[in-house]
């Protein structure tokens, strides 16, 4: 559960936060390791929103360009 979030795929940040809020929810862990998993959980959160909104941004982009309407709907200040 270490590591640079920049090598991780989205699953794998998805899949890593998931295992932190499962610990976080046992309330097994001393108060110092549930502050370390919480910001763990909280850079991975944010690893995981901003890939998905590069994504977003990517489809939209796409539709864009081949002139088709954009099924997701998305405007460009919703990314």
């Amino acid at each position: 559960m270490s590591g640079k979030i920049e090598k991780l795929s989205y699953e794998e940040a998805l899949d890593e936060l998931k295992q932190i809020v499962a610990k976080l929810n046992e309330g097994k862990v001393t108060l110092d390791e549930s502050l370390q998993l919480y910001k763990r959980g909280n850079e991975l959160a944010a690893y995981c929103d901003k890939k998905l909104r590069e994504v977003t941004q990517k489809i939209s982009e796409v539709n864009k360009a081949s002139g088709g309407e954009d099924p997701l709907n998305i405007e460009e200040s919703d990314v």
